[in-house]
């Protein structure tokens, strides 16, 4: 083999090793989140008042004066046990009177460290253990699927009065 055939491949070996090194996809785009949905006697339904949902203890609005609700993307935190969220719902009834309706949700999860390369940043993926709630306007909640991750998936159906 000659010089230049010899110095020609090392030189394409090179560009092809720092090509591979550098080409690396973080998933910079994907959401870690919970996703909910409504319903009532088991038809999809949506909230038409005005929902606002709340972490406890925080000052976080989740979810700022949404109407017409049917679906819900929610973060989790970090590294609490346990998440607390508050629904309130602002309406006016048929005779004209505003009204406030509020439930207490809590959801107990665990957290997953997800790592997935040194150029990445780290995120933390979720598996719902329990939810609890009050019982306002929400009739029952089914973990419809406990792993919270990348995918956009129901993870709570969420069944109204």
């Amino acid at each position: 083999m000659n010089n230049k055939l010899k110095k020609f491949l090392f030189i394409l070996s090179g560009i092809l090793l720092f090509a591979a090194c550098d080409s690396y996809d973080c998933t910079l785009y994907n959401v870690v989140a919970m996703y909910g949905a409504f319903d009532k006697e088991g038809a999809a339904v949506a909230i038409k008042d005005t929902l606002t949902i709340t972490a406890c203890g925080t000052d976080a609005v989740l979810l700022n004066r949404s109407t017409n609700t049917s679906k819900l993307t929610l973060p989790l935190s970090y590294w609490q046990p346990e998440d607390t969220l508050v629904f309130s719902i602002n309406g006016v009834n048929s005779e004209g009177d505003p009204y406030l309706l509020r439930d207490t949700v809590w959801v107990t999860k665990t957290n997953q460290v997800h790592y997935e390369s040194p150029d990445c940043p780290t995120t933390l993926f979720h598996t719902i253990q329990d939810v609890r709630h009050t019982n306002e306007f929400i009739k029952s909640i089914t973990v419809v699927r406990s792993s919270v991750n990348y995918e956009s998936t129901i993870n709570l159906q969420i069944h109204l009065l």
